[in-house]
């Protein structure tokens, strides 16, 4: 319980972060992508007896480049690439699991996430790359957020939009490999978006955005956890659900601002 509440602190901070940037440019059926093609990625870690997280991490690495150069060198749309790649890697996990047998058990808290599979060392890898972004934010704060709100003019006074693009896709793919032990494959994705697009709803600048959106993550997490060890409910499902409220909660706030 004690390491579900620190892994979810961290996560809660660092997946509205990146959630920021992920509603801002529009990029969360990319994450969404990632998500699930993980089930392919669990699929071929649990068959290659690598140690899972790391070969999970490696494989959203590999599969997101993959999509990126897709999309560029090809006259199509980064969505029309993504959803080619979500079928086939979702397809291609699906009969692996079937083809090799895996446990029915495993793949529903696979799916489903679940605090009893989080480790020390899934803690010290979210740690590290909670690090990592943080640094890289402070040191492009403001390249990242002119490539995010004004990508044309940012090219064309000489920035190098790409560079970014392509650091906030691994950062991305990373943070949804970690989270997946905790919130599951199929609701990683909201984790993601949820509390940034809670904290958009009520922030009145980006600075207010950057702040309020972590403490929704985080109360989330928090919330959700707690809800689960209590009432023996699956923990991605009941951290959604308190996420959503917040969502709600933001949504009435905003109202009442308004009338």
């Amino acid at each position: 319980m004690r390491e579900a509440l620190l892994m979810g602190l961290i996560l809660g901070v660092l997946l509205s972060l990146m959630g920021l940037f992920v509603v801002t440019r529009g990029m969360s059926f990319f994450s969404n992508f990632i998500a699930h093609a993980a089930i392919l990625g669990g699929a071929l870690g649990i068959i290659s007896g690598i140690e899972p997280t790391v070969f999970l991490i490696v494989f959203s690495l590999v599969i997101a480049f993959a999509a990126s150069e897709v999309w560029n060198a090809f006259p199509l749309s980064r969505d029309t690439v993504l959803g080619v790649f979500f079928g086939a890697t979702v397809a291609l996990g699906i009969i692996l699991i079937a083809v090799k047998g895996l446990g029915q058990q495993s793949l529903v808290q696979f799916l489903l996430g679940d605090i009893l599979l989080i480790r020390p060392v899934d803690i010290w890898l979210s740690a590290g790359l909670l690090a990592v972004f943080l640094v890289y934010f402070s040191l492009n704060r403001k390249e990242l957020i002119k490539s995010s709100f004004i990508p044309e003019i940012s090219e064309a006074e000489g920035l190098k939009v790409k560079r970014y693009d392509y650091s906030l896709i691994a950062l991305i793919a990373v943070t949804i490999a970690l989270s997946i032990k905790l919130v599951g494959v199929i609701l990683a994705n909201a984790m993601v978006v949820i509390p940034a697009a809670s904290a958009k709803v009520v922030s009145r600048s980006f600075k207010q955005f950057m702040l309020v959106a972590p403490i929704i993550g985080v109360v989330s997490f928090g919330g959700g956890i707690v809800m689960s060890f209590y009432l023996n409910i699956p923990s991605g499902p009941s951290v959604i659900m308190a996420a959503s409220a917040c969502f709600v909660l933001a949504l009435l706030v905003r109202l009442a601002r308004s009338a």
